[in-house]
């Protein structure tokens, strides 16, 4: 008898809301983060929050500052190196793989993605250029059947998105990056591994070129006041559901 996909719990889906809003930049880089404002923004209790709060942390989009306080952390150029040198990593083995063990359905559902980012850049729809953007790459991660790289690649990808949207929202996004995901996709399609591969890795590359020139100099800081205790702390049990 199959069993039923578990649905998210609490912690997860407040978890999903806060990174989908420190991608989209509701939440900026350096905005203190306290347990209380969230709960009641989110209509739950302060644990889903703190444990929410402490995944974020260990994935690097959030850091302590001050007194025991949270902060959306800021984009400092060497952290968009690093990232970026992992993806090309990541991205190129990645494609290497789909190249070779890709389905017809994938290629077709791969195609719509390309199809709808032209049609977001083309709209001058950032948002959705950047839900595109990801959504392509994680697509080639799932085609290699690779659940180890998938899980690697879905930590990496969190920080990419917020990379991607900060730059977006300031109004980038290339032609060039859509025609790159169109090349990506015809070398995988031919089952040309090398190619797919050396294709990806130039697109992460052109990536970061992208970001750092969109980057001011200097990196980020912020100042280390302190903040209130109730960022983290003691939490009530897990009794408010989440607002519909």
């Amino acid at each position: 008898m199959a069993e039923l996909p578990q649905r998210p719990s609490r912690t997860e889906q407040v978890f999903e809301a806060i990174v989908d809003d420190i991608c989209t930049g509701r939440l900026a880089p350096g905005v203190p983060l306290r347990q209380e404002q969230l709960a009641e923004r989110f209509n739950v209790s302060r644990q889903p929050i703190q444990q929410a709060l402490l995944l974020l942390r260990n994935q690097g989009l959030v850091r302590e500052f001050g007194r025991r306080g949270l902060e959306v952390t800021p984009l400092e150029r060497d952290f968009v190196s690093h990232l970026y040198e992992l993806r090309a990593i990541l991205d190129g083995q990645a494609a290497r793989l789909a190249a070779g063990r890709h389905t017809d359905d994938w290629l077709r559902h791969a195609t719509r993605i390309v199809v709808a980012g032209r049609q977001a850049f083309d709209d001058r729809s950032f948002a959705l250029m950047v839900r595109n953007d990801v959504e392509f790459h994680r697509t080639v991660v799932e085609a290699t059947a690779n659940p180890l790289l998938a899980e690697s690649a879905g930590v990496m990808w969190r920080n990419v998105q917020r990379v991607m949207g900060e730059v977006l929202l300031q109004g980038g996004g290339p032609a060039w990056v859509w025609e790159d995901h169109a090349a990506i996709l015809d070398a995988i399609r031919d089952r040309d591994g090398d190619r797919a591969e050396e294709l990806a890795r130039r697109h992460a590359e052109h990536g970061e070129q992208l970001i750092l020139a969109s980057m001011p100099t200097g990196s980020a800081d912020s100042t280390d006041a302190p903040a209130p205790d109730d960022t983290i702390g003691p939490a009530p049990d897990d009794t408010a559901p989440l607002a519909e």
